[in-house]
């Protein structure tokens, strides 16, 4: 096996010639080029022929090497690629001089891994999604591997047995790249035209059809070490190299000197301190365009172009501002998009009356206690009456407490949505929107879905309001004049107590409520993911606190911003959103257990700043995981904690989901101990009982509601 993924890079094994690259490969000129390439092997020795010629370009401000990318090209490249994800597996080790061969090993796979996602990415967003990526990655293979490098290859259909001119791009990995002023040292540059050299001669003399077959005289090199990345471009016509002089180390030099075009783009910095890398910053971005033009290079220009996809980032744009644009209106009352370069009187005078305006035309219907509101409800095509109790929510918010007319004093939570304006869709009030059809979606999606857990809400009915007197709607989705006409309306199950009301008036929650506030929410979170459903905004405002029989628990509430397709954004929260959704906008498959993690820090005491921006906010949590801050509270309140901590630092940017199982049943465990401390030696269980229920287990009498696993 070990073998057989060897790469090889040498000439290229006799075989039959194709067409006009058979009759290249038959002329004493490429031929001529070939041998050349058989002497051409130290790398050394022509980066010291080179010194003097890259030390002239480096050192000299009036002529450098200019950059293979303008800055307006990485622009529209990060507007193209706006909401894509690059999944990368590993995360980059840290390379120290001195460091062992095994932590080498781990970087060259890392960078193969780096460089695999960003050509499948590429791939399935530009060329295809359904057709399998015609390239694979090679790298080094012990001591004996004849690649000193990774590489993007061609697949050839005949294995794996790597030839130059099936290679696609070149990565030069080294324990330290960066020079003085930004640049790359002569010896990195040296190196990648080394490589880059070879790969235009290979694509001349190959006997057989390589896999460049477009712009054959642009090769593309990319050099890394464990921080920081940068790209090489080589361009040239390699048929002028004087290949009958017997210097081969000085005619490479002389063919760079008069006849290549030569860039080096400066280095910056890919990945961050936790191995991850930043996809959105320069560095990456280089790295990123470099690959898309060797995928073009072998596959033709993509189907989907980045002007096209860039151009859709204004859309996107403006739909946020319009969101934004209401969300200020109902929090402040002034819209300042609006303003005129006119007088002040005139200033305040046109905010005043066009925020009026808009602010009466998205006013949420607001209900007295004891006021009765019927619904007509979707599922049921009936009407339900619910009599108003209080209110649940302030100013921004149309939320309260009700009992239904038909089932008596149960409280229920009522959500109610803002009157349908006569403007597009897209410039509803989206908060409420969010709360209350797509709340509704959600819950009906999980009911379909079959999930079905005491720590997530219940939906009860939803539908449309029915007003008193006669409604002159022409169909059964419109609406008349009347101001109730066509506002929806969510009622769910439970009723609670935000938890942070629960703070303010009662203090930090004890060990035993913070473990079983981790143990409900990590339930309700495994029920909904088991549907591929994922909340995306939990923080105290969407965590209530229940009194059940005897009991507090905790239901995980306002899922209107989960995540159901990739294409779903989630809210954004500095305290408590995932890094990564801070970082990329998305959902990783740990974030809500990253975010429950926070969430559990401030509960028991922690001091979270507020923040000024996501820089801010993602540096604070680089700083407290580098220190151990979490785990350190925590642990304070339970060594379960502590450990939940710990193995969500260790997911932090990778791929993998949370294991919901093993820490149900650890936090079982240690409500036993506390159980065992409190009853004096009665030998008490607790367990997850049928919906997610911790009920306990009195061993001195015998019985059992279940079993409990170990982890």
């Amino acid at each position: 096996m070990k073998s057989a993924r060897r790469a090889r890079i040498n000439a290229p094994s006799s075989g039959h010639s194709e067409g006009s690259y058979g009759k290249i490969a038959s002329s004493v000129k490429y031929s001529g080029l070939k041998d050349f390439a058989k002497r051409f092997v130290d790398c050394d020795e022509f980066t010291s022929h080179a010194q003097e010629w890259l030390l002239g370009k480096l050192g000299n401000p009036e002529d450098q090497f200019k950059e293979p990318f303008q800055l307006d090209e990485l622009k529209q490249l990060d507007y193209a690629l706006e909401g894509v994800i690059f999944q990368q597996l590993l995360r980059m080790p840290y390379w120290q001089r001195g460091l062992s061969g095994n932590i080498a090993a781990e970087i060259n796979l890392a960078v193969e891994d780096f460089l695999h996602t960003i050509a499948q990415t590429l791939w399935e967003t530009l060329w295809s999604s359904e057709d399998r990526m015609p390239f694979f990655v090679t790298g080094p293979r012990g001591k004996r591997s004849y690649l000193d490098g990774v590489a993007l290859v061609g697949k050839s259909g005949r294995g794996m047995n790597t030839v130059w001119e099936h290679i696609v791009e070149f990565v030069e990995v080294q324990p330290e790249i960066g020079g003085d002023a930004g640049f790359a040292v002569s010896s990195i540059v040296g190196r990648s035209l080394f490589h880059g050299i070879h790969m235009l001669m290979s694509r001349l003399y190959s006997e057989k059809k390589p896999s460049v077959r477009k712009h054959t005289d642009t090769a593309y090199v990319l050099f890394v070490d464990s921080k920081c990345g940068g790209v090489m471009r080589l361009r040239g016509d390699i048929s002028k190299l004087d290949t009958k002089a017997g210097l081969t180390y000085e005619v490479a030099t002389d063919w760079l000197e008069q006849h290549a075009d030569v860039a080096v783009s400066s280095v910056e910095q890919v990945w961050n301190r936790f191995g991850n890398a930043n996809w959105g910053d320069l560095g990456a971005l280089q790295l990123i365009l470099a690959t898309l033009h060797c995928i073009e290079q072998c596959r033709g220009s993509p189907k989907r172009s980045l002007a096209e996809l860039a151009s859709d980032h204004g859309s996107r744009l403006h739909r946020r501002k319009i969101e934004r644009r209401f969300l200020e209106i109902q929090e402040n009352g002034i819209d300042h998009s609006y303003r005129q370069e006119v007088t002040s009187h005139e200033i305040q005078e046109i905010e005043e009356i066009e925020a009026q305006e808009i602010i009466r035309e998205f006013e949420a219907l607001k209900l007295e206690p004891g006021s009765t509101l019927w619904l007509e409800d979707a599922q049921w095509q009936r009407g339900c009456g619910f009599r108003i109790v209080s209110s649940l929510g302030d100013e921004k918010y149309s939320m309260y407490s009700a009992t239904s007319l038909d089932e008596g004093d149960k409280l229920l939570s009522v959500y109610v949505g803002a009157h349908p304006s006569q403007l597009e869709p897209s410039w509803e009030d989206m908060t409420t929107w969010y709360q209350v059809q797509r709340q509704t979606r959600i819950l009906n999606t999980m009911s379909q879905r079959g999930v079905s857990s005491r720590y997530l809400p219940q939906l009860v009915s939803s539908g449309r309001i029915l007003h008193s007197g006669s409604c002159s709607k022409q169909s059964p989705g419109g609406r008349c004049d009347h101001p109730s006409c066509g506002i929806s309306v969510l009622v769910t199950s439970p009723v609670g107590e935000p938890l942070d009301i629960v703070v303010a008036k009662h203090g930090w929650l004890s060990p035993v409520e913070a473990l079983r506030c981790c143990h409900d929410l990590l339930s309700a979170l495994r029920s909904a993911g088991s549907a591929g459903i994922q909340h995306g905004d939990i923080s105290p405002q969407r965590v209530i606190r229940v009194k059940g029989d005897g009991d507090y628990f905790y239901v995980l509430i306002d899922w209107g911003r989960a995540v159901l397709e990739d294409r779903d954004s989630p809210a954004i929260s500095p305290r408590y959103s995932s890094t990564y959704a801070l970082q990329e906008g998305k959902l990783c498959p740990a974030a809500d257990a990253e975010s429950l993690v926070y969430l559990l820090y401030f509960l028991v005491g922690g001091s979270m700043p507020e923040f000024e921006s996501l820089e801010a906010a993602l540096q604070w949590r680089e700083r407290a995981w580098a220190l151990r801050t979490f785990q350190l509270l925590l642990g304070e309140i339970s060594t379960v904690l502590k450990a939940y901590a710990d193995y969500i630092d260790s997911l932090i940017g990778t791929p993998y989901p949370a294991d919901y199982d093993i820490w149900l049943r650890r936090i079982s465990r240690a409500f036993q101990s506390s159980s065992d401390q409190d009853n004096h030696g009665k030998r008490i269980q607790y367990i997850e009982g049928s919906g997610g229920v911790i009920k306990p287990v009195d061993y001195n009498t015998g019985e059992s509601s279940g079993t409990s696993g170990t982890s």
